[in-house]
């Protein structure tokens, strides 16, 4: 976790008097920044994450952070709300505001170095002022969802850093369980993500299954394609083409899709697939369009599960057919 200085990072005794007047003097911008009235016309953006958390800390307020990326219409499409008293006032008020523009080379290792995922655009962050994330969210083109999010954020017992505690004590209801399994991913928390993509699978009405909100969830929430949901819709991806497509995103069920595989296969659960598993991971490469490079992708893990089984002539013929391919 980076550490964020208020000051200068070292002060040497030969410059201790000029370190402390530095100080100082953050200090006194802090303080005036603090002073201004807010602005009711627009949200207020700070130059630098790092500005942002030192008048986090001087104001003891949480930092919003909007991911972004310029080119993003769904990011384009928010930008006038920004602009908006009601939302101005709410998040000026609230929350000391930067924007993350993951095109430039400075957000992503900040997010990484938190172990932050993002798998969508945009998506808005809240982190304490010594920068814990404590809610993440997606927002719709309206005032009321913008400042819906806020509230969330503002509220400990819903924000998304009280999900762990509230299934744990056995919470389960679809739009949390969608939630808790999101912010799951964003936090690169595999084992959350499991088991709350799980209990959503159990407790979902099944004649809902080949439905739009149905393939939503998959993409918002799921990352094993041992899930339900995973399984429905590698037998219909199809169907998830033609709503992508109609969507204006043509192809973009095989990204989905072909991220769940990797993100199953590249996996410690993926090392202890069997041959038969691994059978069906190829199947579903053929599915998304990736049935070339299946064999490349998977031979070690079969020659590994075909070892453990003990089938050492299917273990030679895998080695023989890669052997082959690769003599070139």
């Amino acid at each position: 976790m980076k550490k964020i200085f208020l000051g200068a990072s070292l002060c040497i005794l030969a410059s201790l008097s000029g370190c402390n007047s530095q100080s100082q003097e953050t200090a006194q911008n802090v303080a005036s920044v603090s002073s201004q009235p807010i602005n009711k016309n627009e949200v207020t953006w700070q130059p630098t994450i790092e500005a942002a958390f030192e008048q986090a800390k001087a104001e003891n307020k949480l930092v919003f952070v909007e991911c972004y990326l310029p080119t993003c219409p769904v990011c384009i499409s928010m930008e006038p709300f920004f602009k908006k008293p009601e939302v101005a006032v709410k998040y000026n008020s609230n929350f000391v505001n930067y924007k993350m523009d993951l095109s430039q080379p400075t957000g992503k290792p900040y997010l990484d170095a938190k172990g932050i995922f993002l798998p969508s655009f945009p998506i808005f962050l809240f982190f304490d002022a010594d920068g814990n994330l404590v809610h993440k969210d997606e927002v719709e083109t309206s005032v009321e969802s913008f400042n819906k999010v806020a509230d969330k954020a503002l509220d400990t017992g819903k924000r998304a850093s009280s999900f762990a505690k509230r299934f744990a004590d056995g919470e389960r209801n679809i739009p949390f369980l969608i939630d808790y399994a999101s912010y799951a991913r964003v936090i690169t928390d595999t084992a959350a993500n499991l088991s709350a993509a799980s209990a959503l699978f159990e407790i979902y009405p099944k004649d809902k299954i080949g439905t739009e909100e149905s393939w939503k969830i998959t993409k918002k929430a799921v990352t094993d394609l041992d899930n339900g949901f995973a399984k429905y819709w590698f037998s219909n991806s199809a169907k998830a083409a033609e709503m992508e497509k109609k969507d204006g995103h043509a192809g973009n069920e095989q990204n989905i899709l072909g991220g769940i595989i990797q993100a199953s296969l590249y996996s410690p659960r993926g090392k202890a697939y069997n041959s038969a598993k691994l059978q069906t991971v190829k199947k579903y490469m053929g599915l998304v369009g990736a049935a070339q490079y299946a064999d490349g992708v998977t031979w070690e893990y079969e020659v590994n599960a075909l070892i453990r089984e003990g089938k050492a002539p299917q273990t030679i013929n895998v080695g023989n057919k890669m052997a082959t391919i690769y003599a070139t």
